[in-house]
Order: C-alpha cells, then sequence, then structure tokens
C-alpha cells in the first residue's frame, strides 16, 4: 500500500497522498474509525495516523494541509488550475 502511494505521489506530483489500508480491521468503509499514512513529497517520513474516528482523522489531514499551505503559499489546489478565469 505504501509503495503504490509514495509511487502515485511521484507519477501525478502530487503535494500529499493519503493511504488507507481498507483491508486493516478498524478501516472498512463500515466502520466508525480509520487508519491511514499521509505521505508528502516533501517529507521522506510517512505520517501514521493511529486508529481513530474518521471524523478526527480528517481533522488530522485537514491540519497536515494546513502546514503545508501555511509552509508553502504557492501551493494552490489542483482544482483552481481547472477553474481559472470561469465564473
Amino acid at each position: 500500500m505504501l509503495k503504490n502511494a509514495g509511487e502515485k505521489l511521484t507519477r501525478k506530483d502530487l503535494d500529499v497522498v493519503v493511504a488507507n489500508d481498507v483491508s486493516r480491521a478498524g478501516s472498512t468503509f463500515e466502520s466508525e474509525t480509520n487508519q491511514v499514512v499521509i505521505l508528502l513529497r516533501d517529507n521522506p517520513n510517512p505520517i501514521e495516523l493511529p486508529l481513530m474516528s474518521k471524523l478526527e482523522t480528517a481533522h488530522r489531514i485537514l491540519d497536515e494541509v494546513v502546514k503545508l499551505r501555511q509552509a508553502n503559499p504557492a501551493i494552490s489546489p489542483r482544482w483552481s488550475k481547472v477553474t481559472e478565469g470561469k465564473s
């Protein structure tokens, strides 16, 4: 899972990938909890989150995105490139 996520991060030139092993107990689509790994382009160390509620997982992911945006304000969401100049 981590190898594939890392390859996707590089291949698609992404800033962040969140990997979720849905075969892991407590991380299925039907469960109330999740355990993910966040991979950042400029950080060789994956951020492994413990098993936690899906809401808390979402907050932790957003915390990492905020840190990334604060460290590099030039980073813009991919969709903004598509919608630029459209009203």
